[in-house]
């Protein structure tokens, strides 16, 4: 850990003291911690939120604490060491030393995988620990919104105090990942957590038990299995971050990052409000950067939920938008697959399911350890005429990464597909777990109102039919409109035909024969 300098002062992180000179100045442990971090984010802006979680991770105090610390360091260090910018934050103002400076963090979300410790610390593991190391580096890496640390940096921290603040510093990370193994000679025991080293607060946590056979086998399941759930928790720390930056603080890359996050945390809202949100920042971002890849698939994304949801004036017109959008980012980025996703998505709205299914499957392809992209995979498979395959791919998303935030639209990808293989019942259940985990969201609403007509639960069926008319009147009248999600036709005269009983267009006995 480098020692930072500033004007007369020496800030020796390691000792965890400051100097004047050669004096040594008593500033307390939570002053230390305070100057430290603004020293660390020099060059920017700095909330009040942002250095709370930082300073005081694990309590609950007022601003009052704070002030009396800023106040106790301008009294140290000089009143405008530390600048007040109104309405927004702290910025330290003192000249840095460039030579004493940690790396500054990328634009985008970063993360190392540090060396996994063996329970005991038996050294005859280490190889084994190591492969887990080196395959979850490997399967990290295939997100390409991630800035992930190469494997040699990560191991010369081996045998090193493991200070996380320190080592992110070095490295210019924010998010540590940190792991044991426990290894039998039949089982293997793997505990993974994330942390943010900004705060030092644990973001995830999780076990994996594999059986100890094939060992080269489980070591790839189970870096797959933990890089499926990582990912989402890293989303969603990130989005947690940025939500509370201002625009004006946001380089083009952040900018779209909050118009992903806006989209991703309100994805199944019948509200314009997130996806104009969303758009509006993926523009900014656009005007400042136009190779902004990250930008093109939030427009790609906000114009799929606005084609399915029934928002937009011109079905046709946005479809062209989207897909110009998702293109645009594959163009940018080949191995971009959340943008591959989207673009065999909205294909799928145009009924071109010859284009859509390829793609779809590549982006899968591309990364197979994104829970999402497999969930959907297995929606259109299934609704597409092969339900067989569908069912399993989607179940398999699900259980890659069971606390995902996108968990709702994945629960309803898998009821969908029990629909396309005529499980009714497994359809319904699907729809209301999804509503657990997405209140009042359409999408699951439709999904239980064609599932209870296929168990012959018609009352229940009505009911959720008025509910979801009540919250998305464009989407219930795209559906009345004979427009789904799929050109195959068993699933569509299904679908078709269970919506409309259940909105009262037709009669009950007409599903007897389709059932």
């Amino acid at each position: 850990m480098e020692d930072i300098c500033f004007a007369d002062f020496t800030l020796e992180r390691r000792k965890r003291q400051l100097r004047h000179g050669a004096d040594l100045v008593p500033i307390g442990a939570r002053g230390f911690d305070l100057l430290e971090f603004l020293v660390i984010h020099h060059a920017r802006i700095v909330t009040r939120d942002e250095i709370m979680a930082a300073v005081w991770p694990d309590s609950v105090v007022g601003d009052n604490n704070l002030n009396v610390q800023i106040a106790n360091l301008r009294r140290i260090l000089g009143a405008k060491a530390i600048m007040t910018v109104p309405r927004r934050g702290l910025r330290f103002a003192l000249d840095i030393d460039p030579a004493s400076t940690p790396l500054p963090l990328p634009d985008r979300p970063s993360v190392v995988v540090l060396p996994f410790s063996t329970f005991g610390g038996d050294p005859d593991l280490d190889w084994f620990a190591d492969g887990f190391v080196e395959d979850i580096t490997t399967e990290l890496s295939r997100f390409h919104d991630l800035f992930v640390v190469a494997r040699n940096s990560a191991f010369v921290y081996r045998q090193m105090p493991r200070d996380l603040r320190r080592i992110a510093g070095e490295l210019g990370v924010r998010y540590v990942v940190e792991g044991s193994v426990r290894a039998t000679a039949a089982r293997v025991r793997v505990t993974v957590q994330l942390i943010d080293a900004s705060s030092g607060g644990h973001v995830w946590a999780e076990t994996f038990d594999r059986d100890m056979a094939e060992h080269f086998e489980t070591q790839a399941i189970v870096a797959q299995r933990v890089v499926s759930c990582l990912t989402p928790q890293i989303e969603r720390a990130e989005a947690d971050r940025i939500r509370v930056l201002p625009p004006d603080d946001l380089t083009a890359h952040g900018l779209a990052r909050q118009g992903w996050a806006a989209i991703s945390s309100e994805e199944m809202s019948y509200d314009t409000g997130p996806r104009n949100r969303a758009a509006a920042l993926a523009r900014q971002a656009l005007a400042a950067d136009p190779r902004s890849g990250l930008a093109f698939r939030v427009l790609a994304w906000v114009a799929w939920w606005n084609v399915y949801h029934g928002t937009t004036d011109s079905v046709a017109a946005t479809l062209a938008e989207g897909i110009d959008a998702a293109s645009r980012a594959i163009a940018i980025d080949p191995d971009d697959h959340h943008a591959r996703r989207l673009r065999a998505q909205l294909n799928f709205m145009k009924q071109d399911a010859e284009t859509s299914l390829p793609e779809l499957r590549l982006a899968h392809e591309i990364n197979p350890n994104c829970a999402l992209t497999l969930c959907w995979l297995g929606f259109y498979e299934a609704i597409n005429g092969n339900a067989a395959r569908g069912v399993p791919l989607a179940e398999a998303g699900l259980r890659r990464s069971p606390r995902d935030p996108a968990r709702g639209s994945m629960l309803c990808a898998l009821g969908f597909a029990h629909f396309a293989s005529r499980n009714y019942a497994a359809s319904a259940a699907a729809a209301e777990a999804a509503l657990a985990e997405v209140a009042q969201g359409a999408t699951p609403l439709i999904l239980g109102t064609i599932a209870y007509v296929g168990t012959g639960q018609l009352d229940r069926a009505t009911e959720t039919f008025r509910k979801v008319e009540r919250i998305a009147p464009g989407l219930v009248a795209a559906r009345l409109s004979g427009r789904w999600l799929s050109s195959n036709a068993d699933y569509l005269a299904r679908a078709d035909m269970f919506f409309r009983i259940a909105a009262g267009l037709a009669p009950p006995e007409a599903a007897v024969a389709l059932r």
